[in-house]
């Protein structure tokens, strides 16, 4: 079922003709899946349990495995995300930029199987 597209610090998105976007498949999971993750902790009052607030992180200092725990224990609670084989999660400093940090996602989609990649760079 397509959702309204929204690309997260951007605005929703409109076509040739005025219409909002829509988004599905892949693109609408990896939305979800970015607002889980920078959406703050308690951030939304009906739902305090949702969200894993990274950018509530920023200047603190993580391990590669405490990112790692958080995204992969956020990525467990989206419905799209197939539980096996688990998500593969990588997390790296640019060499450039040490306080840059990407995250890479590979995960297997829960309906079709098939294994879908993005990553964050915050």
């Amino acid at each position: 079922m397509a959702d309204l597209s929204l690309e997260w610090e951007d605005d929703f998105g409109v076509d040739a003709t005025g219409d909002l976007l829509v988004v599905d498949g892949d693109d609408e999971v990896r939305q979800r899946l970015e607002r889980r993750l920078f959406t703050a902790v308690q951030g939304y009052v009906w739902h305090p349990d949702y969200g894993a607030g990274l950018p509530q992180k920023i200047g603190s200092v993580l391990s590669v495995e405490e990112i790692r725990a958080v995204v992969t224990s956020q990525l467990a609670l989206e419905a799209s995300v197939a539980p096996s084989p688990p998500a593969q999660i990588t997390v790296s400093a640019d060499l450039n930029q040490p306080d840059l940090t990407t995250i890479g996602i590979l995960y297997w989609d829960a309906q079709t199987g098939v294994s879908v990649s993005f990553s964050i760079t915050a």
